[in-house]
């Protein structure tokens, strides 16, 4: 069957979409769909992709040759020729004939197994209906190769003449659409509706058109779930009702649940942007009806959401969030229930006993609300013994609301770190930096530590802590410590961004950090490929080169004024 399926990957990979509503393929998909799908215009997005360097890059490297020499592909492009031969047009063309005006696909996620419909509709019947024969053809002789001995049943429905194998493939065509489904039902309401003989489009649902309108007008691909249906399930109610009860969900995901206990509906996105490509979440959740006890995940006095994104020379990977613990603190009589609440303040009171000149809640109340983390490649040389594998240096920068908090956490790290060498023989050590004093614990080359580390990856760090301004830097090395320094001076406290939670990969930092370290992606090479040592060598200098070119990507959760996005982005560029 995958051989005749090739025709439909062929086709429906790219096509021109026309202002027409009255021919969308989303009016030939009943109402009883609770996801849709549709691709708007599938060629543009086939065509940006294959235009894309880092994808012909990919032709270096031997996995990607045997992966683009494997029998599915040769048949794939084999296909493709054989359908420009036969249809009489180049591809692209062929394209806007058989899905120029959409492909969508419908689920009905109210029942199991889920009856799912999938409708091309092209704007050249004659070639749609060659296309179609073309492909129950390659069906039959598949069929006929197949050990289970399946044939292709043709039966009149509504009119229309559909083909099937078993329980669970049908198809047909109807004017210059195709059908594609995996239940009889799902394929009769389908015709029915075509044939004006009862039912409803989904098209017409109402939160499928708000849905759109979310999705944006420039979406080469959007999708809509009925989550209004999807909540009506026990698994959901007792979801939403953990979250609301489990103050460990609310710390990770408190504000996303409330988001989707707010929403009728839920639209994806897919854009291409001027550097790249986006996709994105989108629930009709307004920001001013966020939940007040939410304040532990986005401010509500017009703060930033989240501070900027720390990017230091060699930056690999910047997270900064918000996420308010002094607040939750003060409000927690409030927000947690009897029984967490007597849990927690037993765990604190002990947690107390051992603090120094300050209390667990105090800490929280005078700490800030916003959160860093970041990884960078600084080249340091930290210690004459090498680790087995390199760990990019990495550091977290937390914010303070009162200089309490500072002295506090200076004098717990400080013990902490006392109390630690104990453990890991590791000495401390001062310097004065820009202005700023670095406290840093260097591990004994000599001396073998309390605890196993076989592999001696103790080598990569020189925990290293040190405050500027209104922020606590906790580093792996003091190189990354002192690069963060100037770049937490030069900012103000208004800046940042809606988002309260964001994350960013780069891709630069990544190269540069497997050039200068290679030796595991070199003996990976050797053994799983059998290749000598200076191909494998020449092999990661490439594969670091291709990393470089892949630019950003970037993770996202915003609160906005009209709905609450989650959103994933691919930036070509920095």
């Amino acid at each position: 069957m995958f051989r005749p399926l090739f025709v439909f990957l062929v086709l429906a990979c790219g096509s021109t979409i026309r202002a027409d509503d009255a021919a969308d393929p989303l009016r030939r998909i009943p109402v009883q769909a609770g996801f849709v799908f549709k691709i708007e215009n599938p060629r543009l997005l086939v065509e940006s992709v294959s235009k894309i360097g880092a994808y012909h890059g990919l032709e270096q490297f031997p996995q990607a040759r045997e992966l683009l020499e494997s029998t599915p592909v040769k048949r794939f492009f084999q296909t493709v020729r054989h359908l420009e031969k036969e249809l009489g047009a180049p591809w692209p063309e062929l394209l806007d004939k058989v899905a120029g005006r959409g492909i969508a696909i419908g689920v009905a996620i109210d029942k199991e197994p889920q009856p799912a419909v999938l409708v091309l509709e092209g704007t050249d019947e004659a070639t749609v209906a060659k296309a179609h024969a073309m492909f129950l053809d390659g069906l039959r002789e598949e069929l006929a190769r197949g050990d289970a001995k399946q044939e292709l049943k043709t039966k009149e429905f509504q009119g229309a003449m559909v083909s099937s194998t078993g329980k669970e493939f049908f198809t047909a065509r109807i004017g210059p659409a195709i059908y594609i489904a995996n239940r009889d039902a799902a394929m009769l309401e389908c015709l029915k509706l075509a044939a004006g003989k009862g039912g409803t489009a989904v098209a017409n649902h109402p939160t499928l058109v708000k849905a759109k309108a979310l999705a944006g007008p420039n979406a080469l691909a959007w999708g809509w779930l009925d989550f209004a249906k999807v909540k009506e399930s026990q698994q959901s109610k007792d979801f939403f009702a953990t979250t609301k009860k489990d103050i460990f969900q609310t710390m990770l995901f408190g504000s996303t649940a409330d988001a989707a206990r707010r929403a009728e509906f839920i639209a994806f996105a897919l854009e291409q942007t001027p550097k790249g490509y986006s996709w994105a979440v989108r629930l009709p959740a307004k920001r001013s009806e966020l939940d007040p006890n939410m304040a532990i995940h986005a401010p509500f006095q017009g703060e930033p959401g989240s501070r900027p994104l720390l990017r230091p020379a060699g930056v690999l990977f910047s997270q900064s969030m918000y996420l308010d613990l002094g607040y939750l603190w003060k409000e927690r009589k409030r927000i947690f229930n009897p029984e967490n609440l007597k849990d927690l303040e037993n765990g604190i009171a002990q947690i107390d006993k051992v603090l120094p000149n300050t209390t667990f809640g105090q800490l929280l109340e005078n700490s800030g609300p916003y959160h860093r983390f970041v990884a960078a490649h600084t080249g340091e040389k930290l210690y004459g013994v090498e680790p087995s594998q390199a760990i990019p240096p990495s550091a977290y920068v937390g914010s303070m609301r009162d200089a309490q908090y500072g002295e506090s956490m200076e004098a717990l790290l400080r013990a902490g770190g006392l109390i630690a060498g104990f453990q890991t023989g590791w000495k401390m050590s001062e310097e004065t930096f820009d202005g700023v004093k670095l406290v840093s614990y260097r591990f004994s080359e000599k001396v073998e530590p309390k605890f196993d580390d076989p592999e001696k990856l103790r080598f990569n760090a020189v925990p290293t802590f040190a405050i500027v301004g209104d922020s606590l830097i906790v580093g792996s090395t003091p190189g990354i410590v002192k690069l963060l320094i100037p770049e937490l001076r030069k900012e103000s406290k208004a800046s940042g961004s809606p988002a309260v939670w964001r994350a960013s990969a780069f891709a630069g930092g990544g190269a540069k950090f497997l050039e200068s370290n290679p030796e595991a992606t070199v003996t990976q090479a050797i053994l799983s490929q059998g290749i000598g040592l200076a191909e494998a060598k020449e092999q990661t200098k490439k594969l670091a080169a291709w990393l470089g070119t892949l630019g950003r990507f970037d993770v996202s959760i915003d609160h906005a004024a009209e709905f609450f996005e989650f959103k994933i982005a691919w930036n070509t560029g920095n």
